[in-house]
């Protein structure tokens, strides 16, 4: 019979509560349960004293005394028990079985109740009759409220006493308690329905408090993966600009003037080549291998950071002489030096450094890191892959660069900045094929300014791209006065290159002159080119399809290549003048020249040879099939008007 009983049960709480319930919604459940089911008791161990209260003396004792006292015992016990969870711990299994156990002695205790309560009904008036009504159905709805958030309970005490009820007192032949037994039907199935409705609601909240939790948990892993990302290099897991920048500043903020430390710079020679030749993921492997070994190089104490492609940055802390920082500047110079393994082969780089003590340097961020990346790009200029730290006398260097940036922006305006041109001869017989134009500038209290240093400055402060279009238009008014057969070969910066509105104007200057594109020379250095292979490619090949002449320039001074050297459109090649210094003491420079010479014969582009000094070097770059040179042999730079053109040999 009890096996039967659990079975219908089980049938109607699956019915009812059929839908899998998450945890959260049971351990919901259960914390309504505790605060709900004591009252529950009280609620049905008041109601039991006050019937028998009205029915002591009328029924019988073993009702009124025994069974009345079994029944508030079970529900003070019941009511205790309950009480006693607030203060325990249960876990998602035990919270199960208390659900359920809580279902079943519903059930139980309410048939318990109703069968004593139908005892009762034999004994008394009608008043006490009416009493027991009264209780049963109070009882049941009680029963119905407190259980709100367990369906399964509510339709099985709906069931289990409301329809006996009914049928008792449908059939009690009394039209008072037939319309009773139909008020409490209806009363019965609108509350079973209120308790359904209200369980789904129930549901919901919790499935939208475990969403929004599931939420709020996912957006703070966000968060904390965003804040990772926003202060970690992918590539290499080190610390990225960000985060330095706000190490440095906090370190700043907490150090003393007398306690030393060292802001370090440092950049990569030679990577730019690495992601051309062998693909960019060995250029990842090889960042991933330089942050490893300068993170076994440095101390534990040290901030190791990237903060850029191929430029890495540290803090550490600085008691040792300058001849110490040195030392350490040639072990991080001399870790990079060792070939990387790659699946394409051995990567050779190499590495400078540029340091800044503070507070000798500077007692900010910014003027740290200025005069680290000042004394890292003295190290690059001055011998790769070496390392120098800043100085008083570079402190000048910085005024002067100062004084000169200064200067610049009123040169233009001044027409200080010229041109002197350089020939460009056929070897053998000492004929101008064409002029290099060179920018010059002699400032009124600066004196000389050399171009590799107010074009650098030019192009940190945007004002190459007008200098370059303010000495096109000086030159090609140059150019009309030339004998026609005569070319103009023009120097292009970086900048230029890669800005499409000066490309644009300067080709709107040659249509205002009446100039045909192919009497100009673009001269694009090596270096450049690298900088963005397939991009500087690109605008070559536009110059080209336009008429114009293009020039590789510097050949042999960056890092030339044959994987890269065939993706290139150019239509002259200029060795560069330190494989001329040695070609009469060196075999190897001849031998690189001539095998430069046959390069450009087998792609069918002329060559030209700079840094021309003696009758001999000329004599055997002739013997070696060289033909059109340059250099102080034969010109030297000057204004336009102190070349004889007149006497220049033409075909006209």
């Amino acid at each position: 019979m009890d096996d039967a009983f659990i079975k219908i049960l089980k049938v109607i709480y699956k019915w009812v509560d059929g839908e899998e319930r998450s945890a959260e919604i049971i351990f919901a459940q259960f914390k309504e349960l505790i605060t709900k089911v004591p009252l529950l008791y009280s609620i049905l161990l008041v109601n039991s004293l006050a019937l028998v209260y009205t029915h002591y003396g009328v029924a019988p004792d073993y009702l009124t005394i025994y069974v009345a006292a079994f029944l508030s015992f079970a529900c003070i016990s019941r009511a205790v028990r309950w009480y006693g969870y607030r203060k325990s711990e249960f876990t998602l299994r035990q919270a199960v079985n208390q659900i359920r156990m809580t279902v079943f002695f519903a059930v139980l205790m309410s048939i318990g109740f109703s069968a004593w309560g139908y005892a009762l009904y034999s004994y008394g008036d009608v008043a006490l009759r009416s009493h027991v009504i009264y209780y049963i159905s109070i009882t049941v709805i009680g029963i119905i409220v407190c259980l709100i958030h367990l369906p399964a309970a509510t339709w099985a005490v709906s069931v289990t006493v409301g329809v006996p009820f009914i049928s008792f007192f449908v059939y009690s032949g009394h039209p008072v308690f037939l319309a009773v037994a139909i008020n409490f039907t209806l009363v019965i199935v609108v509350l079973a329905m209120v308790a359904q409705g209200y369980y789904r609601a129930f549901s919901s909240v919790i499935n939208a408090k475990q969403q929004l939790e599931l939420q709020h948990r996912h957006t703070k892993k966000l968060n904390l993966q965003n804040e990772v990302l926003a202060n970690q290099d992918g590539l290499t897991k080190l610390a990225n600009r960000r985060s330095f920048a706000n190490y440095l500043d906090k370190k700043l903020s907490k150090s003393e003037p007398q306690k030393s430390f060292i802001v370090g710079l440092i950049d990569l020679d030679g990577f730019k080549p690495v992601n051309d030749i062998h693909g960019h993921a060995a250029g990842d492997r090889v960042l991933t291998e330089v942050s490893g070994r300068l993170t076994k190089l440095l101390s534990n104490q040290s901030m190791l950071a990237r903060i850029g492609g191929d430029e890495f940055a540290f803090v550490i802390e600085h008691t040792a002489e300058h001849i110490e920082i040195k030392k350490l500047g040639q072990l991080i110079t001399a870790a990079l030096q060792v070939p990387f393994q790659m699946r394409t082969g051995l990567v050779q780089i190499s590495g400078s450094c540029g340091f800044a003590i503070y507070p000798e340097a500077g007692n900010t961020a910014e003027e740290l890191m200025e005069r680290a990346d000042f004394a890292l790009y003295e190290a690059k200029n001055n011998a790769r892959g070496s390392s120098i730290i800043f100085s008083n006398e570079h402190e000048s260097l910085i005024r002067k660069k100062s004084q000169v940036e200064l200067a610049l922006t009123q040169s233009l305006q001044k027409e200080q900045i010229t041109i002197h041109y350089q020939p460009i001869v056929d070897g053998q017989t000492g004929e101008i094929l064409g002029f290099e134009s060179l920018a010059r500038w002699l400032h009124p209290e600066l004196g000389q300014i050399p171009p590799d240093q107010f074009i650098v400055i030019a192009e940190k402060t945007g004002m190459v791209n007008e200098i370059t279009l303010h000495l096109f238009e000086i030159a090609i008014q140059a150019l009309k006065t030339w004998p026609k057969d005569l070319y103009l070969s023009f120097n292009l910066s970086a900048h230029d290159v890669i800005n499409s509105v000066t490309l644009e104007k300067l080709r709107e200057t040659l249509d205002k002159h009446g100039i045909a594109p192919n009497k100009i020379q673009f001269e694009i250095t090596e270096t450049t080119m690298m900088a963005d292979l397939e991009h500087c490619s690109n605008i070559t090949q536009d110059l080209q399809q336009q008429g114009f002449l293009v020039a590789l320039d510097d050949f042999g001074s960056g890092y030339s290549s044959l994987s890269y050297i065939h993706k290139l459109a150019f239509d002259t090649l200029k060795i560069d003048r330190s494989f001329v210094e040695n070609v009469q003491q060196n075999p190897r420079s001849r031998g690189v020249v001539k095998t430069i010479l046959e390069l450009c014969s087998s792609f069918g582009v002329r060559c030209i040879v700079e840094g021309v000094e003696t009758e001999e070097q000329k004599d055997l770059l002739l013997e070696l099939g060289c033909s059109s040179m340059q250099g102080y042999y034969f010109y030297r730079p000057a204004p336009i008007d102190k070349f004889n053109l007149g006497s220049v040999k033409t075909d006209a």
